[in-house]
């Protein structure tokens, strides 16, 4: 769940924080849409400082939910820099206590959010965040989606957090995720992030196979499939989609370029693959390239990993 570029945003509400000026640091996050106010509390919450700023914000007025989730958020990620990135087994011993302390300690403030605010979806999706690096809990994160959707269905944040839950890395199961994937875009409209999910399946089903995975995966249908959903998102028709995703920009835009780039070239959809790669303009990110290095020098840096695709793609076509 880690989004880099979300930092630089997320400084600028901190600085409004930090100046006691909370009034100005509720609009900024009020008129945001749900995908970039993610950002912006993912953001602010990354930086050192985070929990006691939005302690003394959250205490200065007790009665916002978002300053609310914005504490429970900065303890949640205050955890996981304490347990870092590595799969479990490979998190050190004495991390534990500490990350799950701060975990739980995000409970009461998001649970006070959620309540003060009985529309937002915003607070129960930092929930899930917590509840996938802690317990979790099926019949509980499911509970806790479930809640955010009847309250905002089509909230991008709940379905993204809930999707992690899904993967066989967080408890779920490569059908589970799937499943999800499948109906949550089945059920967007058109131009909806929600449909990255869709590739970001079929990425996840890559870094948990490996290389066997475009044995099952490189077919008609899984090409067929990642494409529509692809055009679903650009809300575009083939002869429009290169036009359509040169346009694409902001908010959790590299998510799903970089996500149906290696979605389509795994799946066999060279020329939808060829649109997404040129939209990327050469900025990629290490996910979900990284999950499909081949050998020492693409591990150590994806952009080989990109020119190689890119040199499979181009000699496609024909």
């Amino acid at each position: 769940m880690n989004d880099n570029r979300a930092q630089p945003i997320g400084a600028r509400l901190l600085a409004k924080v930090e100046k006691g000026a909370y009034h100005e640091a509720e609009q900024y996050l009020a008129g945001a849409t749900d995908e970039n106010r993610e950002r912006l509390i993912y953001g602010f919450a990354c930086h050192e400082g985070a929990v006691p700023a939005a302690s003394r914000w959250a205490q200065a007025a007790s009665g916002s939910s978002l300053a609310h989730t914005v504490l429970g958020a900065s303890l949640i990620i205050s955890g996981w820099k304490i347990r870092g990135d590595s799969y479990a087994e490979h998190v050190d011993a004495d991390a534990w206590r500490p990350f799950l302390e701060s975990l739980g300690r995000a409970e009461e403030p998001l649970l006070i959010a959620a309540d003060l605010d009985k529309t937002s979806a915003d607070p129960l999706a930092w929930l899930i965040h917590a509840e996938v690096g802690g317990d979790g809990d099926r019949k509980k994160l499911e509970h806790l989606f479930l809640a955010a959707t009847s309250r905002s269905p089509l909230h991008w944040p709940a379905h993204y957090k809930y999707f992690a839950a899904t993967t066989e890395k967080w408890g779920g199961s490569h059908q589970e995720m799937f499943r999800f994937a499948r109906t949550a875009s089945g059920r967007a409209p058109g131009g909806h992030l929600i449909h990255c999910l869709v590739p970001a399946a079929y990425c996840e089903y890559r870094l948990a196979t490996g290389e066997d995975a475009r044995k099952t995966i490189r077919t008609r249908r899984c090409a067929q499939e990642v494409a529509a959903a692809l055009h679903a998102w650009a809300d575009a028709t083939p002869d429009t989609l290169a036009e359509k995703l040169s346009s694409i920009a902001g908010g959790f835009s590299d998510y799903g370029l970089n996500h149906f780039a290696v979605a389509c070239y795994l799946c066999g959809a060279d020329k939808e693959a060829r649109d997404v790669v040129a939209a990327l303009r050469d900025e990629i990110e290490t996910v979900p390239w990284a999950w499909i290095s081949d050998g020492i020098r693409e591990r150590a840096n994806p952009g080989f990993i990109h020119d190689r695709v890119k040199r499979e793609l181009d000699a496609s076509v024909g």
